[in-house]
């Protein structure tokens, strides 16, 4: 998932499947992380700040 903002919701309604183009219609600068291999996450803002790391625990996620 791709999410923005400060507060992650439980909400049931909160993750809204988009298509890669869309998404980046809305988003372009989310391209150049979209190759990222699985389980890197990474972080960035309209003022030019970007962090990438990777985060072991996102492997091991089997959907329960």
């Amino acid at each position: 998932y791709v999410w923005s903002g400060t507060e992650l919701s439980e909400a049931p309604d909160f993750f809204k499947p988009r298509c890669a183009e869309h998404l980046l219609d809305l988003q372009p600068s989310l391209l150049k992380f979209l190759g990222l291999p699985v389980g890197y996450r990474f972080l960035f803002d309209d003022k030019g700040f970007t962090d990438v790391w990777f985060d072991e625990e996102l492997l091991e996620v089997d959907g329960r």
